[in-house]
């Protein structure tokens, strides 16, 4: 990379892979990590991690969040404002805005873990998976933490 002029990296790091089940953390691949931005340290060539999501979980066709967390949130009837306005504004207003639609609108397939198809997720911009109500959700509870 040097040699082809390089000297800074964005580097991936998606918190499913750091946290496979809640609050075990897996050591040997954050080592992993370690290792490699050392290496690139040691080469000249800065690296900014990069805590990468996209869509923040699997169960709305992203990456990023472990998804047992944004299942959970999702089991509490997931809304994009809250059920009442969600309920005031109502489905002509949503859809004439291309927002808060549910994920299950799509019609996928789902897989083994109760995730949709990637294949499936594929046949769409992702960039729309953020309008919907599963997303909305699973945004607000992890900035409200």
């Amino acid at each position: 990379m040097v040699d082809w002029g390089f000297n800074f990296v964005r580097l991936g790091v998606m918190w499913e892979a750091v946290e496979r089940s809640a609050g075990v953390y897996d050591d040997e691949y954050l080592a992993k990590v370690t290792d490699l931005v050392n290496s690139l340290g040691e080469a000249g060539i800065y690296t900014l991690v990069d805590a990468h999501q996209d869509v923040l979980a699997r169960i709305m066709c992203g990456e990023g969040m472990p998804d047992f967390y944004a299942k959970d949130v999702m089991a509490t009837n997931p809304s994009c404002i809250n059920s009442a306005v969600d309920a005031m504004l109502g489905e002509t207003w949503f859809w004439d805005h291309q927002m808060c639609f549910d994920m299950d609108d799509y019609g996928f397939g789902k897989d083994e873990n109760d995730d949709y198809v990637i294949a499936d997720c594929q046949t769409v911009n992702f960039g729309e998976f953020y309008n919907s109500k599963q997303s909305w959700s699973v945004f607000r509870a992890l900035y409200n933490n």
